[in-house]
């Protein structure tokens, strides 16, 4: 399928595709309707960073549910591979943390555990 369409932009973004079955005999295991979603395509404007703070602050949010859900409520895996879970989270706490200092953002986030 090709998809040719004019997309207004006001500044930096992204763009994906995402489809979905109206059949109602296309479901999954839990009866959840098919769908698919493209990897973002991201948009750049010279001199503008692709960076918005309301949604990064939101992730960050998002990563310290999941950090306390793998810390405090998932079944462990062995020491090794829980460790990597780990660090997966915290690479990106302080990457997103970094970046919002740098925009001049302040947060209220727990940095180290």
């Amino acid at each position: 399928m090709t998809l040719k369409e004019k997309v207004p932009l006001a500044g930096p973004g992204w763009l994906a595709a995402r489809c979905s079955s109206g059949e109602a005999h296309l479901t999954d295991r839990w009866l959840l309707q098919v769908c698919a979603h493209t990897s973002p395509v991201y948009l750049r404007v010279p001199g503008e960073e692709l960076f918005s703070a309301p949604p990064a602050s939101y992730m960050l949010t998002l990563i310290e549910g999941s950090l306390t859900w793998v810390e405090n409520l998932a079944a462990r895996p062995d020491p090794e591979r829980f460790e990597r879970v780990c660090k997966v989270f915290y690479e990106a706490r302080a990457r997103l943390h970094r970046r919002l200092h740098e925009h001049g953002i302040d947060h209220d986030v727990q940095q180290n555990r």
